[in-house]
């Protein structure tokens, strides 16, 4: 009797709910396009001021950000894609955790260095920059914003591929 009810067992399979499999692809996707309009916007983010132009690869902060914006939204993609395949795996919670994490990173550096450049530093003598490249500035404000986006979407997916909702199938 007890054979055969793991028989049973065995022979149902768990199955992700719509909803769930809805919400992921949604925030997935809603990730992958935050972090490549952040990525875009830094990377044709330019400005020139008496002959000086800014643009991200001055700071290597913003290559970091750039090139981690790009896998971010790489990966969320991918993952978007196959989440009917993925849902369920022990492995996919840990690799979001690794993206989640290297997302917030990322901009975290971005956003320091952004600081500073926005209010300057009097104790170190560094000045406030953007009152010289006001529209360089705010784009890499508005990309900051983006990544954030990307960081709570991706995180939200991160949180519902630890906790899948299933239901049984027979």
């Amino acid at each position: 009797m007890v054979e055969l009810e793991s028989q049973e067992e065995a022979a149902t399979m768990k199955v992700a709910s719509v909803k769930h499999v809805t919400a992921t692809v949604a925030l997935r996707a809603g990730a992958a396009a935050t972090s490549l309009a952040a990525a875009v916007l830094v990377v044709t983010n330019r400005q020139e001021r008496w002959g000086i132009e800014v643009n991200f690869t001055i700071f290597d902060v913003w290559v970091a950000f750039v090139a981690t914006n790009f896998f971010c939204a790489a990966y969320s993609l991918i993952t978007a894609a196959f989440v009917k395949k993925l849902i369920g795996k022990s492995w996919l919670h840990t690799l979001d955790q690794l993206v989640v994490n290297l997302q917030t990173a990322a901009t975290a550096g971005a956003g320091a260095i952004g600081s500073v450049a926005m209010w300057g530093n009097d104790a170190s003598g560094w000045y406030a920059v953007c009152r010289l490249y006001r529209r360089y500035c705010n784009v890499g404000a508005i990309s900051l914003a983006l990544a954030f986006a990307a960081f709570l979407s991706l995180g939200a997916a991160c949180t519902l591929s630890r906790y899948p909702r299933t239901r049984a199938r027979h």
